[in-house]
């Protein structure tokens, strides 16, 4: 996400960044002083305020000067708050602070996080696919049908199930490569359907098999059940 969308959601208030750091500070590695110093600053820049007074900071909160300005020295070091240096119309140097960091921060957790976890989830999936479909060939895979798999979960998004069952049916046509078992998924797709049940009862309108020519049992030929034709 750029930096103008992310700045855009929150000055929408698209999201609560009070509760966020409320709910996640320890996530943010800070302690509860430097949490609720953290939520005074963002009420400040809430407020239109760009220039970060300590005095003006302390007053809000049980820390002197000194300790406060600690305190947000750490918030910095823990890139939550940064500044930036401007000139103003007199020609003075300024220091102008912004909340960008934690924002970036914020929506990191929020979404890409999400998106890490389906990504470890699709893995997960392929792995345990691949274990599935070696003890049912009583064989290794290579590594190209190791891809084809990957590509049926990750880019196909076909039903983890559904391509146990097409596998089912190959073994059972007596055919023990993936090519089989992609043209069977490959079929059900275009016909729509998406599940075990609707695989089942489509199977069952037609003659389940044909006998394969010469019981050809060979990884790089294919054999075809009625249905599939």
């Amino acid at each position: 996400m750029s930096v103008p969308f992310i700045t855009k959601l929150f000055n929408n208030r698209l999201i609560n960044v009070k509760d966020y750091i409320i709910n996640n500070y320890k996530k943010l590695n800070l302690n509860e002083i430097e949490a609720m110093l953290l939520i005074h600053i963002f009420d400040l820049s809430e407020s239109g305020e760009h220039f970060l007074s300590i005095n003006q900071l302390k007053e809000k909160v049980t820390l002197t000067f000194v300790e406060c300005s600690n305190c947000v020295f750490k918030l910095v070091q823990k890139n939550l708050i940064a500044f930036n240096m401007i000139i103003d119309d007199n020609g003075k140097r300024k220091e102008m602070f912004t909340l960008e960091p934690l924002f970036e921060k914020i929506v990191q957790d929020l979404f890409y996080e999400k998106d890490i976890s389906v990504q470890t989830n699709i893995e997960n999936e392929i792995s345990n696919l691949v274990q599935f479909i070696e003890n049912e060939l009583g064989r290794s895979l290579s590594s190209f049908e190791i891809e084809m798999i990957s590509s049926w979960i990750a880019e196909e998004k076909y039903d983890y199930n559904l391509i146990k069952l097409a596998l089912k049916e190959a073994i059972l046509a007596n055919a023990y490569n993936l090519k089989y078992v992609d043209r069977i998924l490959l079929n059900w797709q275009q016909r729509n359907i998406n599940s075990v049940e609707q695989a089942r009862d489509y199977t069952k309108t037609f003659k389940r098999y044909e006998a394969p020519k010469n019981n050809v049992t060979n990884n790089e030929e294919e054999v075809y059940v009625s249905w599939m034709k």
